[in-house]
């Protein structure tokens, strides 16, 4: 039975690798893409995501960066791939590529493993909290310490609102620099405004309008 079940195993093995090795043809020295290769298919069968290393090695070829250096980052973008995916498995996620490929983003903007499991245990959906991953890199790269950006997402995702809330925190963020505050001063002033209207409800003229009165009845 085991011999029967390595052998669709090893074909799709043969078939991820032949898929990558196309889309890197003409693009990357053959050294880089059988590094590639080899880190993507042994990563897609424990379920990683395959794209984040094919675009560090075409980004890192297209601006004429030497082998070793390339290498050197595509090995850098598959530890944070594994280091994602664990930090998410201990947040009680399953294997999810785009949770997984948003994590390692945010890590590379500067966010820890720990950062990463305290977003994926606010319980979110894998969609909403890959959004929320993306965004918490963003801010990173703003400038928002790690705290005061975990705690600005996290507040966000645990509202229920929709991704959109959150794709405009960075911004938010951006108009409060623009008067003058901090990073983090910003990110928890958002952050305390989102609890606040979390436990009191959206303030007066932001809610829901009220119900209409009863239509009289006809004469």
């Amino acid at each position: 039975m085991l011999t029967l079940l390595a052998v669709p195993l090893t074909l799709l093995s043969m078939q991820q690798q032949g898929a990558i090795a196309q889309r890197l043809a003409g693009r990357v020295s053959p050294s880089v893409a059988t590094l590639v290769e080899q880190l993507g298919t042994t990563g897609s069968e424990r379920g990683l995501p395959v794209d984040p290393l094919i675009q560090k090695a075409i980004e890192g070829s297209a601006k004429g960066i030497p082998d070793d250096r390339v290498v050197a980052a595509v090995r850098m973008v598959a530890a944070q791939l594994d280091t994602a995916a664990a930090a998410l498995r201990e947040g009680g996620l399953g294997s999810d590529t785009l949770a997984v490929a948003a994590g390692a983003f945010a890590i590379t903007a500067g966010l820890s493993r720990n950062d990463i499991t305290a977003l994926a245990r606010v319980g979110a959906r894998p969609q909403v909290l890959t959004v929320g991953l993306r965004v918490a890199g963003t801010l990173a790269a703003l400038g928002v310490p790690p705290a005061e950006n975990i705690a600005l997402v996290s507040v966000t995702l645990r509202s229920g609102k929709p991704a959109v809330d959150l794709l405009l925190l960075p911004a938010n963020v951006q108009s409060e620099v623009a008067r003058g505050l901090t990073p983090a001063a910003a990110a928890a002033g958002l952050s305390r405004a989102a609890a606040a209207q979390a436990r009191h409800g959206p303030p007066p003229g932001r809610g829901q309008p009220p119900p209409h009165p009863p239509t009289p009845p006809h004469p």
